[in-house]
């Protein structure tokens, strides 16, 4: 079994955080970067089926250790530093003992939609945005490792959301607002209690796994271009929304309350182009609102 996993093993190195720039890949040990061209340069990695070790030194010598699967924006204190890495198999005499690093979570936010303008990355809490350069009203934003509260006021108050992993080309009614920011324990991106409005996610995979999308409070009447026809999976925070196969709300239409769709019903998984919210609050005193 320990074989059939290392051989399902994989990693790519980037030569940018945020898995950005050149890369190098493989399921093979790599004992030797300056091979490839690729010394010392590793700042973010993605591990796929298994565990690899990675160290300093050629030749799998000299200050290593052992990360598990798992997305690495940022290899902190081992970033520009490593020279060779390899899948780990049974133990050998001359491997150091295996310790996982558990490196941090990050959010990276983004001065305009879609990834766009100015942008800044957090690892750890930020209760005030104005000091962070380039913080000015973010508008999208990518979260990777752990899910982050984010809020509209300083020292995460006023409306705070939860946001999983994923990539946000925008925050919705969040956009413009956010002033502060903090990784969670709720692995779950549960909303917080001091989540005032509707919101509700789309997510690329089923499960609510993959890209995701949030629709804020709003919605969206045409998701060409972001989220078009990409959705598998949905979480209804709070609201009655209604959600189409078409842009404008025309189409197959659904409607959903809380809760979470680990898979979407036939003639809407992966063909959702519109959706919004309805009623604020379900079960609703109000008629909804279906203009």
């Amino acid at each position: 079994m320990l074989a059939g996993n290392t051989a399902m093993a994989s990693i790519t190195f980037y030569e940018a955080e945020n898995f950005g720039g050149r890369q190098i890949g493989g399921r093979e040990a790599m004992p030797n970067f300056r091979a490839l061209d690729f010394n010392d340069r590793a700042r973010s990695a993605i591990i796929d089926g298994g565990p690899w070790e990675i160290c300093v030194g050629t030749n799998f010598d000299n200050n290593c250790t052992v990360l598990g699967p798992g997305r690495y924006p940022t290899l902190g204190e081992w970033s520009r530093k490593i020279s060779s890495a390899r899948p780990v198999s049974a133990p050998q005499a001359n491997v150091p003992p295996a310790a996982v690093s558990p490196l941090p979570g990050q959010v990276t936010f983004y001065e305009d939609e879609n990834f766009g303008g100015r942008h800044f990355a957090i690892q750890q809490p930020l209760g005030r945005f104005e000091r962070a350069r380039g913080s000015d009203r973010p508008q999208s934003a990518i979260v990777e490792g752990g899910a982050w509260e984010i809020c509209v006021d300083a020292d995460f108050q006023g409306d705070c959301r939860v946001f999983v992993p994923g990539r946000y080309s925008t925050l919705g009614d969040l956009g413009g607002r956010v002033r502060s920011a903090r990784p969670t324990n709720d692995p779950r991106g549960e909303p917080t209690r001091r989540s005032l409005g509707a919101s509700a996610t789309l997510y690329a995979g089923e499960n609510l796994t993959g890209r995701a999308f949030a629709l804020g409070s709003q919605g969206s009447s045409n998701l060409d271009g972001s989220f078009n026809d990409r959705a598998s999976s949905l979480r209804v925070e709070r609201g009655y929304w209604i959600f189409c196969s078409d842009a404008n709300f025309h189409g197959e239409c659904r409607t959903f309350g809380p809760g979470e769709y680990s898979r979407l019903p036939p003639g809407l998984g992966d063909r959702i182009s519109s959706g919004r919210r309805v009623s604020n609050d379900y079960p609703y005193a109000d008629q909804p609102n279906w203009r």
